[in-house]
């Protein structure tokens, strides 16, 4: 059923002309007028009345649409269609009948009354019908594209998923924390535990948030404190990092590990050295409802850039409806900042829906 608006529109208006033809053919038939009167003033007419009703129909249920485009509005728009039409579609009888009445077109005087009733009965009949049928066609468009978008983000949350989860347990990353943690073993024990704890609590976090759409803040930002002071570990007075502090952050919510994708994108496209640190800062801006995650510009030679990561980012945000993740790294610039969208949590269902 995937019809486009043109289309529709233009085999309705031939259905509503074959419609109403017939309507008038059979009101003409049963009032006894002559074969001589039928032609041109059918066709006349019936040009006339499927212009005066099915294009205002069509117009209007275009402009609420425009206005209320999700499925859930589907009601709202029916009510508000029904509102507008049903007095224009009673009114545009009245003038029909009224217009014939007062001209003779047909030679004499009519049963206004009879004439009347049967218009404009026929004539809500089938504005009903057409609202039925346009809102039943466009319910169906947005329930098939809920659910290739629902699949689509299921998708995007598996892939990204495997992406973190990937670059965490690749061999490298194995074996950099195994001599990290040998080293701080032997060397100073009470920080061995505290990594291992902090290695173990990063994983348990990857299996909490699997299968979720949103996560509190607090929660991602905590995950984001463990990951950064792993990778500290490691670089030691190569990495330095800032997260401006804030309150309430459990109030909100945004999609699981974007924050932590973020970290690895500078973490894998930059040097990281003492002579070369590179430095990471975290702020949020209320107002605005976002978080910035923003660091200095050293990129790797040799690297392949996909840009894979950043770009399911802002795909799994589309889909959920958030506003768009921004990336700002103007031509010549010293700094990589991508700017990402939070939510209340008490709207978060209202935003995924």
């Amino acid at each position: 059923m995937n019809i486009s608006d043109k289309k529709l529109h233009n085999y309705g208006f031939l259905i509503a002309a074959l419609f109403f033809c017939v309507f008038f053919l059979l009101e003409m038939f049963f009032s006894s007028w002559k074969i001589s009167q039928l032609p041109l003033k059918v066709l006349l007419i019936t040009i006339f009345f499927t212009a005066g009703v099915f294009e205002p129909t069509h117009w209007v249920m275009m402009a609420i649409r425009k206005r209320k485009k999700n499925a859930k509005y589907t009601w709202v728009r029916i009510r508000t269609a029904l509102f507008i039409l049903i007095p224009w579609t009673i009114a545009f009888a009245f003038l029909r009948v009224w217009v014939e009445d007062v001209t003779l077109i047909w030679g004499r005087r009519i049963d206004f009354t009879w004439y009347y009733m049967w218009t404009a009965g026929t004539a809500v009949l089938f504005m009903l019908l057409q609202v039925a049928i346009y809102e039943g066609i466009y319910f169906f468009k947005q329930w098939r594209t809920s659910i290739l978008e629902a699949e689509e983000l299921k998708r995007l949350n598996l892939e990204t998923q495997f992406d973190a989860l990937k670059v965490q347990i690749q061999p490298h990353f194995l074996f950099n924390s195994l001599n990290t943690l040998v080293a701080l073993a032997e060397f100073n024990p009470p920080k061995a535990v505290l990594f291992t704890k902090e290695l173990a609590r990063m994983y348990r976090y990857f299996l909490d948030v699997s299968g979720k759409q949103f996560i509190s803040l607090e929660d991602e930002l905590e995950f984001t404190r463990t990951y950064l002071s792993l990778l500290k570990t490691r670089y030691d007075e190569g990495l330095y990092m800032e997260i401006i502090p804030a309150d309430d952050l459990d109030e909100f919510v945004l999609p699981p590990l974007s924050l932590q994708l973020l970290v690895e994108n500078a973490i894998k496209h930059n040097v990281i050295s003492q002579h070369k640190p590179l430095h990471i800062q975290i702020s949020f801006d209320f107002e605005r409802s976002v978080i910035t995650v923003r660091n200095n510009l050293q990129p790797k030679k040799n690297i392949i850039r996909t840009g894979a990561g950043l770009a399911h980012l802002k795909k799994k945000f589309r889909l959920l409806g958030l506003p768009e993740v921004i990336i700002d790294q103007d031509p010549g610039a010293k700094h990589f900042t991508v700017t990402v969208p939070f939510v209340q949590a008490r709207v978060q269902l209202a935003v995924a829906g």
